[in-house]
């Protein structure tokens, strides 16, 4: 395995669909448990992952994606952020003022995440 010690990885989530929302929450989670600095960055369509009364719906005919998820048992959207905020992953509300959420965030400008992933060892989008 490769260690990501003193890595990097800024992750934007640009939308809210249950198969735009797991990518990033997987990656993020994986990151840190190797060790990596990782920030979680959320668009205006992404934040909504964030909000106590979000429900995870799969784009149009991804239904069975949802089934899938549930049926294999894979931990929810909620718990990932969960286990993501305890794990030390930074969240980011990119241009958006208030968001009804139990998570601690940070609200940047979008030129900060284009800095930040400047430097980034690994920088993706979803």
């Amino acid at each position: 395995m490769i260690a990501l010690e003193s890595k990097k990885v800024v992750l934007f989530v640009l939308h809210s669909e249950l198969e735009s929302a797991y990518p990033p929450l997987n990656i993020a989670v994986g990151a840190v448990s190797s060790g990596a600095e990782v920030i979680l960055a959320f668009g205006r369509d992404g934040v909504d992952i964030l909000r106590s009364d979000y429900i995870p719906i799969p784009s149009k005919g991804g239904a069975y994606l949802a089934n899938g998820l549930y049926d294999f048992g894979a931990p929810s959207i909620m718990e990932l952020l969960e286990i993501a905020s305890e794990m030390g992953v930074r969240f980011v509300v990119i241009d958006e003022d208030h968001v009804p959420t139990k998570w601690l965030i940070e609200r940047k400008e979008l030129r900060w995440i284009l800095n930040e992933s400047a430097d980034a060892d690994l920088f993706v989008h979803f």
